[in-house]
């Protein structure tokens, strides 16, 4: 039985205990479970998290790439126009933006044009069904002697997305060793992205920053994939759901003409007096969660949840 109070206990009251993942067998084929999502509660994982919150995430980096995402946004607006009377693809235009400005800030660069892969339908629909391996339900989870058959071609199916994934970051990999190989950097601007530092922290490696290649690679499947599918997932249904609610789709735009006016466009620091759009929104994650399930928690020991005993190793949904 699932509630808000099983929840606090299980996530909060002792996080510690479900810290640990149960990776599916899509995980464990792409890169082992050796990235931040999955890898067991430990240095390691507190190593990774420590550099994507400090390197990635923080207010500097965000800040930085502000215009990059304004550029992004305007590039959006333009196409719309230029396709104004004929069917919009919404979910095309936010994967794209989203996959553009992601890996700018991993990488400095869009890798089009470098026989890598076409960054459209193609690779969105390679994360789309990767979030479907990563939640297939599997035989082998019910009879692990079954493992290596790979009965549903599970396997079989997310080898051959890793591949194509694996080349685009191995290109990325590359390209940043040979920048730093003659002191440059990969942004106009002077400033390393985040693969050039991770990498140099590898190079000069110590026992508070030390973590390996497949530990990188699976950081940065995280970010791409994290980023970018269930963005567009959470898009797409705002916008069926307006669509469908054209009482909300008033209130959003006259609160739009409020705020940001009439021929306007909607910078970041709007978003905060954006109040009924920013329920919109939530109202649609509620509705349509671009994860129904959280990925599963497994116990690094015995433990009683509300008078139930969880044995060590459990899957926990």
């Amino acid at each position: 039985m699932s509630s808000p109070s099983l929840a606090k206990e299980l996530v909060r009251d002792q996080d510690t205990i479900f810290a640990n993942r149960d990776p599916p067998v899509a995980a464990k084929v792409l890169h082992g479970g050796n990235d931040i999502a999955l890898l067991p509660y430990g240095p390691e994982w507190r190593t990774m998290r420590k550099l994507f919150v400090s390197k990635m995430m923080s207010n500097a980096s965000l800040d930085a790439c502000y215009a990059l995402r304004k550029q992004e946004v305007k590039k959006i607006l333009r196409e719309v126009y230029n396709i104004s009377g004929k069917a919009i693809d919404i979910g095309e235009l936010s994967f794209s933006a989203s996959i553009n400005v992601i890996q700018n800030m991993l990488w400095g660069s869009t890798l089009q044009g470098q026989n890598m892969t076409n960054l459209g339908e193609e690779l969105r629909e390679s994360f789309a069904e990767l979030m479907v391996l990563f939640g297939a339900p599997n035989i082998s989870d019910i009879f692990p002697m079954l493992s290596r058959f790979d009965i549903q071609g599970i396997a079989k199916r997310t080898t051959k997305i890793g591949i194509h994934f694996e080349n685009m970051i191995d290109s990325a990999i590359q390209r940043a060793i040979n920048i730093s190989a003659i002191g440059g950097t990969a942004n106009n601007d002077g400033k390393k992205d985040f693969l050039q530092i991770l990498l140099e922290l590898m190079e000069h490696e110590d026992g508070a920053t030390s973590f390996t290649m497949t530990q990188l690679k699976g950081m940065l499947m995280d970010i791409l994939t994290g980023g970018t599918d269930t963005t567009t997932t959470i898009v797409e249904w705002t916008m069926a759901e307006l669509m469908q609610q054209p009482k909300v789709m008033k209130k959003v735009q006259k609160e739009l003409t409020e705020v940001v006016g009439i021929d306007g466009t909607v910078e970041e620091f709007h978003l905060p007096k954006l109040k009924y759009l920013d329920a919109v929104v939530k109202e649609t994650m509620r509705l349509h969660p671009a994860l129904p399930l959280l990925l599963p928690h497994s116990p690094s020991q015995s433990t009683i949840v509300s008078g139930y005993t969880i044995p060590k190793g459990s899957r926990v949904m």
